[in-house]
């Protein structure tokens, strides 16, 4: 009975022993796993503090060498500054000068360009002409021609319609040969010539032997003047706006916002005014705000076509 007591007891010590034995080998690999994994981010850290931070390269500027890219640049080019320098074109013509002096002088003196439209066979026809050219403003025949209202007389030189085809020619000649320096022509009055095709082809043959440019400006809606210049390949233009029908301030502003209106819509325009000192005024006070308003003031001879 002893001996059986004992051997339990041996039989339980063991067992103690072998659980105590075992807690301390799972104690001692839990402490050297730590261990290792303190070591490891230690060493992780170390590594990453010692690399050097990886630079971003800047993209190399590309460099053509090639003789076809380069022309394409200065065709890209040429095409993009047209497109910048485009505006609005308005072109200025002044009739029915050749009787004074005083305001055809101060419409010669602008600082822009203007068309000066003279009637021939005037006492200042040829000085007017002289004086354009000494400032450098073109010079252009208002070639008088018979209007629908037979009580209105359009002057000296004028072209009816009952003059025969030669009696037309020689007409048209000696206007056009009357001053010097003209490089285009416009109908002064005209309403029952501009509206007849034979009258005005017979016209514009002699005006096509002084190789000028004619502007018909529409005295009468029903004008074929330009239609035929165009057919007979004559550089031509037709008239926008008249800016003084009527002898007012505010009524020629009005015809000025109109030819703003019209270069900005249309592209160009072409204003006719008269030797009158409220247009003079006028034009001299509103045409830079035209200019302002990123419209080109130009001569008339670059807007026939």
């Amino acid at each position: 009975m002893e001996k059986n007591r004992r051997e339990i007891i041996n039989v339980v010590t063991l067992v103690i022993i072998l659980i105590a034995a075992f807690s301390i080998s799972n104690l001692f690999n839990k402490s050297f796993k730590e261990e290792s994994k303190i070591q490891n981010t230690q060493n992780a850290i170390s590594i990453s503090a010692n690399e050097k931070v990886p630079e971003i390269e800047e993209p190399e500027e590309t460099i053509y060498y090639s003789e076809q890219y380069t022309d394409s640049i200065v065709s890209d080019l040429n095409s993009s500054e047209e497109e910048i320098s485009f505006s609005p074109k308005v072109a200025f013509i002044i009739d029915d000068l050749g009787y004074e002096t005083e305001v055809a002088r101060k419409m010669i003196e602008l600082e822009f360009p203007i068309a000066l439209s003279i009637l021939p066979f005037l006492q200042y026809s040829d000085f007017i002409a002289e004086e354009g050219k000494k400032y450098n403003q073109e010079v252009i025949l208002h070639l008088p021609m018979e209007p629908s209202n037979s009580s209105a007389d359009p002057g000296p030189g004028a072209i009816t319609f009952y003059m025969s085809e030669e009696e037309i020619r020689q007409a048209v000649r000696k206007c056009l040969l009357n001053f010097p320096h003209i490089i285009g022509a416009n109908n002064h009055m005209g309403s029952k010539i501009t509206e007849d095709r034979k009258i005005m082809e017979i016209i514009l043959e002699e005006i096509r032997e002084f190789n000028i440019f004619f502007i018909d400006s529409i005295t009468s809606k029903n004008s074929i003047a330009h239609k035929v210049a165009q057919e007979m390949k004559i550089k031509s233009a037709v008239r926008s706006v008249f800016l003084d029908n009527e002898n007012d301030m505010e009524y020629i502003k009005g015809q000025m916002l109109k030819v703003q209106e019209t270069a900005l819509k249309e592209g160009v325009a072409i204003a006719i005014g008269h030797s009158r000192i409220n247009t003079f005024y006028i034009l001299k006070k509103m045409t830079p705000e035209l200019i302002k308003a990123g419209i080109e003031i130009v001569p008339v001879s670059e807007l026939v076509k």
